[in-house]
């Protein structure tokens, strides 16, 4: 049973890895060095068997760590993963933050009429969008803004290569905006 739970928690642990006093606390073990030793135990067994992982050690942490022979296979899944396109309402979220920030998600999610919060989560994972900041209004809401990987993303080298901005007036027909400067942004942390 402790060879599950380790590799369980090996697992949950990802690259932060397990270390034996973790291991001892979750365990409630009489002491680390008979933590360490489970992990020893289990280290052993599982680099002997047939895995496409191995167990490594760093300086008392253990980790999941591809072996030598699916390298390879697992760099083409990176690649393939990185390659992938971003869904329609993806580009919809990531050029309302181009056009509007910095902006909030309940402002994403007004100017949408949806729910946006999976679409940000996603964009923030990607690294097309960051927080920028926070906003002085009740709520103290976080705020984002578009990253390099954006303009990579889009191909495009400033925010001026993106079409002008047109919005929906009250009857719906499109209206340009006279006042929206679209190119002047309140990020504090942006070299004029």
């Amino acid at each position: 049973m402790n060879n599950k739970i380790i590799e369980a928690l090996i697992y949950i642990q990802g690259e932060e890895g397990l270390s034996s006093e973790q291991l001892q606390k979750v365990l409630k073990s009489e002491s680390i060095s008979s933590a360490r030793a489970l992990l020893k135990v289990f280290k052993e067994k599982w680099n002997n068997e047939q895995h496409g992982i191995k167990v490594e050690e760093f300086n008392d942490v253990y980790k999941f760590a591809t072996i030598k022979d699916v390298k390879d296979y697992v760099s083409e899944l990176v690649t393939i993963i990185k390659k992938q396109r971003l869904s329609n309402a993806a580009i919809e979220v990531a050029g309302i933050v181009a056009y509007k920030q910095p902006i909030s998600k309940s402002q994403i999610n007004k100017i949408r009429g949806v729910a946006s919060e999976i679409v940000v989560n996603t964009l923030l994972i990607k690294g097309i969008i960051e927080e920028v900041g926070i906003a002085q209004t009740p709520g103290n809401p976080i705020l984002y803004g578009v990253t390099a990987k954006f303009y990579d993303y889009f191909k495009i080298k400033s925010l001026h290569e993106l079409p002008n901005l047109k919005e929906f007036d009250d009857t719906g027909e499109y209206e340009s905006i006279e006042d929206f400067d679209l190119y002047s942004s309140q990020r504090e942390d942006q070299d004029e």
